[in-house]
This record gives structure tokens, sequence and C-alpha cells, in this order.
């Protein structure tokens, strides 16, 4: 029982590193190709989990021979449009003018039903006031409203207010944190 408990915990912090390792990105923002990896990963670590025959290190192998494929090929398709285009995909226009793009949609396998969620999510609740809404590469939809329907800014009534920088912790658990000092380009006698 000790054994599955450690090996739980080495793969625990193996998968960790890993994911931290592919980059910051929330459930639903994943690239198809980092969806993949991360459900390859979760199969491929309970292996050994379930397992006590198979060593620990092959099984901890695949995982990050895993993930280091999908950073080389993250960092060739940064550098590749056409790789990039190939395994994420690219934004596709479904609604045009207030007009949806049936074509689009039946490519996207999207219902009209999908489309209002979508639209209800970003606060529209009529196509007619959309000039256009971008299916994104993550699934997400994004919407551009028209002129008329946009939300009154600061910037129509011609003010231009002060820009303010994020706040900064300074003190965190009890301790000075130097690098937030260095951001505010203050000395460590300013604090006292």
């Amino acid at each position: 029982m000790g054994t599955i408990f450690i090996r739980a915990l080495i793969l625990y912090f193996v998968v960790i590193f890993s994911v931290r390792l592919m980059g910051k990105r929330q459930l639903g923002e994943l690239q198809p190709s980092e969806l993949v990896i991360t459900i390859l990963i979760s199969n491929i670590a309970t292996l050994p989990l379930e397992d006590t025959a198979i060593p620990l290190l092959p099984g901890i192998l695949p995982i990050l021979s895993m993930v280091c494929f999908e950073v080389i090929i993250s960092w060739f398709s940064l550098k590749s449009r056409r790789l990039r285009r190939v395994i994420c995909g690219s934004p596709k226009i479904i609604i045009r003018n207030g007009q949806i793009e049936q074509d689009t949609m039946r490519e996207l396998r999207l219902s009209i039903d999908d489309l209002m969620t979508a639209l209800r999510g970003n606060q529209v609740f009529s196509i007619e006031e959309v000039q256009f809404a971008i299916v994104e590469t993550t699934g997400s939809v994004s919407v551009y409203l028209k002129k008329e329907h946009q939300p009154f800014t600061l910037q129509d009534a011609d003010l231009h207010p002060k820009t303010i920088d994020p706040p900064v912790t300074l003190i965190s658990d009890g301790k000075l944190s130097r690098k937030a000092l260095h951001s505010l380009q203050k000395e460590h006698s300013w604090v006292a």
C-alpha cells in the first residue's frame, strides 16, 4: 500500500510538472493538440498506478516524451503558419453583418442552438446586433457588435482618464517581495 502511495505522489508531481511545462491555459482554451496530449498524459499516468509490476521509470518516460514532443511542436508551429493551421486550425467567421454564414456553420457542425448559447455567453441576444462573430481555434466564439449596439465608452465622451497600473503585492505570507519592490522602483527602506 505504501508503494502505491509513493508511486502516486511521484506521478502526481511529474504530471503537474508536465502540465506546467506545456504552458498556462484553462481547459477551455486548449488547442486540439494540447487537449490530446493532456488526455494521453492522464491515461499514461494511470498505467503504473494500476499495475505495480510496471516499473515507475518506464511509466514516467512516455509522459515526459509526450510533453517534450508538444513543446517542440508548439515551437515549430510558432515559426510556421502552415504547421499552425494544420495542428490548431484557423478561426472561422460564422456571422457577418448580422447574417449567419450557413456554409461555415455546416463545416463546423455548429447548430443554431450552439451559436445562440455562445452569443448569450457574450451578452448578445440578437444576431442582428452582431457585426461579425468568429469561432476561435479553441472553440470559443468572439463577437464584435455593430457600432450602434456597442456599449458607451469614455472615449465616446472624449474623456481621457489616467491609466493605472495593477496593484502589486509587497508582502505575502509575512515576507517582503524583492521582485515587487524592484517593479515599483523602491528600496527596502521605503517599506520600513
